[in-house]
């Protein structure tokens, strides 16, 4: 069998809408052993283009095998490692290529990254530090090393001239950075203005379409209302792993309460992954459009214990023996209606914080990916409204399997909120007091947050920034 045969399958299933097919065919690639070469290369690509993350890297570690000795090839498969929560396989890999590689700021830059996603905050700020000795104006760098709380007085001149005058590497990174040392430091107005500058850079690069994205919110929720009649009775299922959908807007505090959840012995944190987009194909966009086609809205024509089995295969994998795994995909607010059909013992947690501070914390964010609302306060506005309009939906129709957790409550009353949170859950509740969450793998812009202890200090942090906020926010309720 040549590689174009399989490749040309997959284009086709791809072009037809069968996407099923495709990732199938992905699997069944990677399980024949084949040798493929670069073929390889567009295998991936289609693997990431489904968003099958653990497929993916399997197609990587073959990949690997054929081009053992190629660097670049190794840092594929680093990421591919980090993307499916084994950053501290990534965190080897990298180390084992610096060892044989000449000094490289990337190799720097990736150490601190999966560093930072272990818990080794000091490792991690060392390799970014590192990074910038033989690449000065590397803005990803700088902006990993403010997000390890390392910068110091001494990088306030390097990043303002970065910042006024850019090279081609240095924005967005830099200016992130530089609002985070001005922000410390208590000037406000020098950090709001960097800040935006790193959002309008961004911005300009990658356009959020905010007509498409709340029409799609309102069309999988206007589907969703035909079907309600029909939503399962939640049941306890013999079927394994169990799982925890905790869902919530970037920012909101999803991490936090995914570790919280993590504490019980019999639970696998899984972070965010695409199962639930995964699983699903077949339903396209789960609009109302796509659901007619696949006779969705005729009893008994859609296969939902097909796609509930399709997601426990999937979250077999990385729950490595645990009987119940927590997902905290970011798309899954469009993706809980489909799940509750899918997967009648699962509970859904949805982390409501103030959409004010979360618009805060996304304009002061660095993100390699996604969130393009919130590059602009009034997309912010919008998209965070109707996000908490669709949770809000999600828990009319499903109160029992729906547990609204308060950000502000649970920082406020850590324990007392912890303890409603697990009951709801049927898991023991740890005491917070005795415990950590330095070891956890936290592949998220929180992790360097998620190792402190829990206060309500982030609580009204929007109101140091409120007149810039105006008159965006004057819409929020």
């Amino acid at each position: 069998m040549s590689a174009e045969d399989p490749l040309n399958l997959i284009r086709r299933a791809r072009q037809s809408g069968r996407h099923d097919i495709a990732i199938d065919t992905i699997r069944r690639l990677v399980g024949s052993g084949a040798r493929f070469g670069k073929g390889w290369q567009e295998v991936l690509n289609h693997a990431l283009a489904l968003a099958d993350e653990d497929g993916a890297l399997e197609v990587a570690k073959a990949l690997q095998r054929e081009h053992p000795n190629e660097p670049q090839i190794m840092l594929i498969l680093a990421e591919r490692f980090s993307r499916v929560g084994q950053s501290d396989v990534a965190l080897q890999l990298v180390e084992q290529l610096k060892q044989t590689s000449p000094p490289n700021p990337a190799l720097d830059y990736f150490r601190s990254v999966y560093s930072g996603h272990v818990g080794k905050l000091d490792q991690s700020a060392q390799s970014a530090r590192e990074a910038l000795k033989q690449k000065p104006d590397f803005g990803d760098a700088w902006a990993l090393l403010a997000s390890t709380g390392r910068l110091n007085a001494s990088d306030r001149m390097a990043l303002e001239r970065l910042v006024s005058t850019p090279t081609p590497h240095a924005l967005p990174g830099a200016a992130y950075a530089l609002g985070a040392l001005n922000h410390r430091d208590g000037q406000h107005d020098q950090a709001w203005a960097a800040w935006t500058k790193a959002n309008q850079f961004e911005q300009q690069k990658r356009a959020y379409d905010r007509k498409a994205d709340l029409a799609m919110m309102k069309d999988v929720q206007a589907a969703f209302a035909k079907l309600a009649d029909t939503l399962p009775t939640p049941s306890n299922s013999p079927d394994s792993p169990r799982p925890v959908f905790v869902v919530g807007a970037p920012r909101s505090g999803t991490s936090l309460t995914e570790q919280i959840i993590a504490t019980a012995p019999n639970v696998r944190a899984m972070g965010e992954t695409m199962f639930s987009r995964t699983a699903t194909w077949s339903l396209g966009n789960l609009t109302q459009a796509d659901i007619e086609r696949a006779g969705g809205f005729e009893t008994g024509k859609i296969n939902w214990r097909l796609m509930g089995m399709v997601y426990r295969k999937l979250a077999e994998v990385r729950a490595q023996g645990a009987p119940v795994v927590t997902d905290k995909g970011a798309i899954l607010h469009l993706f809980a209606g489909a799940m509750a059909y899918a997967l009648p013992d699962a509970k859904i947690v949805w982390v409501r914080r103030n959409k004010r501070d979360i618009m805060l914390s996304a304009w002061r964010t660095y993100f390699t990916s996604g969130t393009r609302w919130r590059h602009n306060l009034s997309d912010a506005v919008a998209f965070l409204t109707a996000h908490e309009d669709m949770m809000a939906y999600w828990q009319s129709v499903m109160p029992d399997r729906v547990h609204h957790l308060d950000y502000e409550a649970l920082v406020i009353q850590p324990q007392a909120e912890t303890d409603r949170l697990m009951a709801f859950l049927g898991l023991p509740a740890p005491d917070l007091e005795t415990t950590s969450f330095t070891a956890s793998n936290v592949p998220t812009a929180s992790f360097a947050q998620i190792r402190s202890r829990i206060t309500p200090k982030s609580v009204g942090g929007w109101k140091t920034y409120e007149a810039f906020m105006r008159p965006a926010i004057d819409d929020l309720d």
